[in-house]
């Protein structure tokens, strides 16, 4: 008969058993989730190889580790919404603190129209594309309650996720034409959303203040309009002579290579000294202003445009007088250049001369003082390449493209940013058709897209113009296109209706929308 400690022990079985059972089933669930991590970081490991690799390949767009859906099929990493939002935040890392140690805060005006909803998405995209330092902003002027809450929503749920550096600032209504007695004729003039909006982003906006209301004066301020993209950053270094095309200065001061405070930069734009021969401006300028003193030829050397480029320190006092001028350059000149003009007097009165960049922008074909130097040089059937790769190693570059105009080659491509649909940037939008590489060296015409009142009305094109208005239609196509396709992998997850056909052809598209 067995003991009482041999029975105890095998009634007692059953309870060590089950902690052998338990210590058992532990071992199997450690070993599960070591498993589980050793195979997550293989496959992490792996793709963070392949992104390594294909960055050194030199196959990844300009900013480092920047996920496009071009490199869907290189990296051989899907670009789910989670690699968004890692490409976001890798970029933000690098790119937040600028390599030179400034702060730089680039910041565009707009509505809240739908008109200018994409064109926001577009601006924003291409900062991230070509690695623009700093924060971004967007002012929007004159919203309604209901429509703050749409753009923010908007905001957050899209353009955050890009990087959160890109923010949005709201300001008053702006736009109202004022009579001499301050009483509201019922007009509008848009325009003054630009000096108002940056005067109030300036005064209150945030990141360029500190938390006790301090200006923050050595930090850099670029204006530019909402229908720009960047090419490549902006900065305050304009030292490689390869890259930029200088501008003359007015007092014939030798040319200045860095931004500095005293000596903001700006485009040269082709209206010369008209801001002081079409306003009157000893009507509203003091008189001991030097402004009243300078002549034709010098006022001519300061037609400034954006992008504008001053330290805060500078900018404030600009935005400051820009915004008292406006409206009296606007009640002499009621056009669409009275807020550029009243930007020029500004500056003049203020005497802060500015150093004319000319490559700073590219916009109308047919102008000559513009970074147009740059594509000139490029032989026809590489332009359209040059225009979707934006590589500045092999090409130099222009800063921004200035969608403003009209560009069209052939009978069948065309781009004007008041044809592109408002809801381009939505699931079931398809992309923009392609043009063809060789498209500047295929035809010696243009036919301008219907409706127009001369059918097939086919007009001579020189080959510069070709190739000019060939860098648009392609810079604009490729930015459209990886704009949108980053916005559905985000957006779109999930949805059966999301359109990536690219298939939109605006000079075939005769509906404007």
């Amino acid at each position: 008969m067995p003991s009482k400690k041999i029975l105890s022990h095998r009634r007692g079985g059953s309870v060590v058993d089950k902690r052998r059972q338990r210590f058992k089933r532990t071992m199997w669930i450690y070993a599960a989730t070591l498993i589980t991590v050793l195979t997550g970081a293989l496959f992490w490991g792996v793709s963070i190889y392949n992104d390594d690799a294909a960055v050194k390949r030199g196959r990844m767009r300009n900013s480092p580790h920047y996920v496009s859906p071009d490199n869907i099929g290189i990296v051989g990493v899907e670009l789910s919404s989670h690699h968004v939002r890692q490409a976001a935040a890798e970029e933000t890392k690098k790119v937040e603190a600028a390599a030179d140690g400034i702060r730089y805060h680039l910041v565009f005006s707009t509505d809240c129209s739908k008109y200018q909803h994409w064109q926001s998405y577009i601006m924003f995209h291409s900062a991230l594309k070509v690695g623009q330092p700093g924060r971004v902003t967007r002012i929007a002027s004159g919203c309604n309650d209901d429509e703050i809450k749409q753009v923010q929503m908007w905001h957050d749920r899209h353009i955050s996720l890009l990087s959160p550096r890109f923010t949005i600032h709201f300001t008053p209504h702006f736009s109202s034409v004022k009579a001499e007695d301050g009483s509201d004729t019922g007009k509008k003039y848009d325009f003054f959303n630009k000096p108002f909006g940056l005067k109030h982003w300036m005064e209150h906006g945030d990141g360029i203040r500190d938390g006790g209301g301090t200006l923050d004066e050595d930090a850099v301020v670029i204006l530019i309009d909402p229908d720009m993209i960047l090419l490549k950053p902006i900065t305050v270094d304009f030292t490689d002579e390869r890259q930029f095309i200088y501008g003359p200065r007015a007092n014939s001061k030798p040319t200045a290579r860095h931004v500095a405070k005293g000596t903001p930069f700006a485009q040269e734009y082709g209206f010369g000294g008209q801001w002081s021969t079409r306003l009157d401006l000893a009507k509203f300028l003091p008189s001991h202003s030097p402004a009243l003193k300078m002549s034709t030829a010098e006022a001519g050397k300061m037609a400034y445009g954006p992008p504008y480029i001053g330290y805060a320190s500078d900018m404030i006092r600009i935005a400051v007088k820009w915004a008292e001028y406006v409206p009296l350059s606007h009640a002499q000149y009621p056009n669409l250049l009275a807020e550029m003009f009243a930007y020029c007097v500004a500056a003049a009165d203020l005497e802060l001369e500015h150093q004319i960049i000319r490559s700073l922008m590219v916009s109308d074909s047919g102008v000559a003082k513009e970074g147009w130097k740059f594509i000139d040089g490029v032989a026809g059937e590489e332009v359209c390449g040059m225009a979707f790769r934006l590589d500045t190693v092999t090409s130099p570059l222009p800063s921004v493209l200035h969608y403003c105009q009209r560009y069209f080659v052939g009978g069948d491509w065309f781009f004007g940013k008041k044809r592109l649909p408002k809801d381009f940037f939505t699931c079931e939008s398809p992309l923009l058709d392609v043009p063809p590489m060789d498209l500047a060296v295929t035809y010696d015409y243009k036919i301008p897209p219907p409706p127009h009142p001369v059918k097939n009305d086919r007009k001579p094109i020189s080959k510069t113009a070709a190739k000019r208005d060939t860098f648009a239609l392609c810079a604009m196509t490729a930015a459209l296109n990886e704009a949108a396709e980053v916005f559905k992998k985000e957006a779109c997850v999930g949805n059966a209706n999301t359109n990536l056909e690219k298939t939109m052809n605006l000079w075939h598209l005769k509906d404007k929308k």
